[in-house]
């Protein structure tokens, strides 16, 4: 009889030991679950992260070849073209290309300046605002060469003296080397961003 009562008292831990166990187990199985879903959007959120930055550098570079060439080809051709007039050298041939760069310059340095804001900032921006008023100045004197030269009439100034318009070009060009040269420090250092351009990105 004794042990009849023994017996029934072990068969009650022994269901409860299983229950344990069973709950233990499913337990350590949700929390794996947990645990890898969790790793899972971790990774996944780092390879969104690299991939917004690295498309943010990519975006970025493209604007600074933009930005450069538009800005270099504008200065190129307004110094090929005060060369020819100033020497008499196919003054109407490197007009011409001159004046085809302005036109290609008026249509597009307002999306430029846009996409300069967007990647590199108002800083950038207005540095790049800055060059407007000196190709203007530029574009005067090359078109007050280009009507005397049409008239057959004597160059209006010397682009040659000291101080004038060549000597002028020559001091802009360093001025374009060393806004391209900020440029390029900007990239270096991860300074863009697609949505925002200031603060600097963090390399993930």
């Amino acid at each position: 009889m004794s042990d009849e009562v023994e017996i029934g008292h072990k068969e009650p831990k022994a269901k409860s030991s299983k229950a344990f166990d069973l709950t233990k187990s499913i337990l350590t199985v949700v929390l794996a679950s947990v645990a890898a879903a969790w790793i899972s959007h971790h990774y996944k959120v780092e390879e969104e992260n690299a991939a917004v930055y690295a498309e943010s550098r990519k975006a970025a570079t493209n604007t600074y070849y933009d930005i450069i060439d538009t800005i270099g080809k504008r200065h190129y051709y307004a110094l090929r073209a005060a060369i020819g007039f100033q020497w008499h050298d196919d003054e109407m041939v490197h007009w011409q290309q001159y004046e085809n760069m302005r036109a290609y310059w008026n249509e597009h340095r307002y999306s430029i300046l846009a996409l300069t804001k967007r990647y590199f900032g108002a800083g950038t921006e207005q540095q790049f605002r800055d060059f407007i008023p000196k190709f203007d100045y530029v574009d005067d004197k090359l078109v007050a060469a280009k009507n005397a030269f049409r008239d057959k009439k004597p160059m209006p100034e010397d682009f040659s003296k000291a101080g004038g318009l060549l000597d002028y070009l020559y001091n802009l060009d360093n001025e374009i080397r060393n806004f391209s040269e900020s440029l390029q420090e900007q990239l270096k250092h991860g300074q863009v961003d697609i949505y925002s351009p200031q603060p600097p990105l963090k390399k993930p």
